[in-house]
């Protein structure tokens, strides 16, 4: 019998470099990386000098190259550096602290009356116009992208991980990076972006789902409604366009007594969401920092999530 390295144990260390370092600036975070990588290969498939069929080729293209050649990479790399190297890459597949931080930076700011700040700092947290939100908006605006981003950079990665190890979790990365800057449904990125859009659902439906009720338990031991958090999340999760948004938002505004969605803004552009929740839609700093709460609590039952699903790879891999 061979023993394995143990992909819990990983993803635990993983979790509390995050939590001691978070992300800091000026390193060459593998996010970064492949940011430059799809902007390199975009300029080059050029799809927009191309008809319906090309650009869409163009992006499939694109997205396969992405996320097959950060999943080698990533292969490459724990190979090399068995260990270490895991734990190093689901290091960076985590972003809980920097989602903390970015968070609270806009409730400080809100708390010390500066709108300016609280909408600069909005930016680093959710891509949607700040200019002109005022600080209930802004308020509910980070709730929103605080749960959102839960799954998108918690809860998906760590269950990644514990699936298919680190390079696993830096093929999700690959996956949402993509997303994030072709996968918009604009006339630039509608064909381009199809491929990594309809990747992106398809990696984090599972988890969405899967995020209710871990809210919800986490709801119940941070203090909050968790009876409000299922009810409002199982009745309102398919109240966005994307498939999967709206599932850890309508939870945290059930938890939190708030009314989330509505109208915003995205490059200039109105969007009118449908709304989310039963409560108030004056939301305060105060909910941000709420929030931040229920997410490191729901972080942790995540964690505990994927070194239990970890500790089941691992003995399907003993021989």
């Amino acid at each position: 019998m061979k023993m394995k390295r143990s992909r819990g144990l990983e993803i635990t260390v993983a979790y509390l470099i995050d939590a001691l370092l978070g992300d800091p600036e000026n390193y060459p975070h593998p996010v970064r990386l492949m940011g430059r990588s799809i902007e390199y290969l975009q300029a080059r498939l050029k799809p927009e000098q191309r008809d319906e069929a090309g650009a869409i080729y163009a992006g499939g293209l694109l997205a396969g190259t992405v996320v097959f050649g950060t999943y080698a990479i990533a292969r490459l790399l724990v190979a090399v550096a068995p260990g270490v190297g895991d734990t190093v890459l689901l290091y960076t597949a985590i972003a809980r602290k920097d989602l903390e931080e970015s968070a609270l930076r806009v409730a400080v700011a809100l708390e010390e009356g500066d709108l300016a700040a609280a909408r600069e700092g909005l930016k680093a947290l959710a891509g949607r116009d700040a200019q002109g939100l005022d600080k209930n908006a802004i308020c509910r605006a980070a709730v929103e992208s605080v749960a959102e981003n839960f799954v998108d950079g918690v809860l998906a990665p760590m269950i990644w991980g514990a699936i298919g190890g680190a390079p696993g979790a830096m093929a999700f990365k690959a996956v949402s990076t993509l997303d994030s800057m072709v996968g918009h449904s604009d006339q630039a990125y509608l064909l381009l972006g199809k491929c990594s859009a309809r990747l992106d659902d398809l990696a984090v439906f599972p988890l969405a789902r899967a995020s209710l009720p871990v809210i919800a338990a986490a709801a119940a031991i941070a203090g909050f409604d968790s009876a409000a958090a299922l009810k409002i999340g199982l009745r309102d999760r398919m109240n966005h366009p994307s498939p999967n948004s709206a599932h850890a938002e309508a939870c945290f505004a059930g938890a939190l007594g708030l009314k989330l969605g509505g109208p915003s803004s995205y490059g200039g552009k109105g969007r009118d969401l449908p709304e989310m929740g039963e409560g108030t839609q004056e939301a305060e700093p105060q909910h941000i920092r709420q929030a931040v709460k229920l997410l490191n609590v729901a972080s942790s039952l995540g964690l505990a999530l994927a070194v239990a699903l970890a500790s089941r790879e691992r003995k399907r891999r003993w021989k």
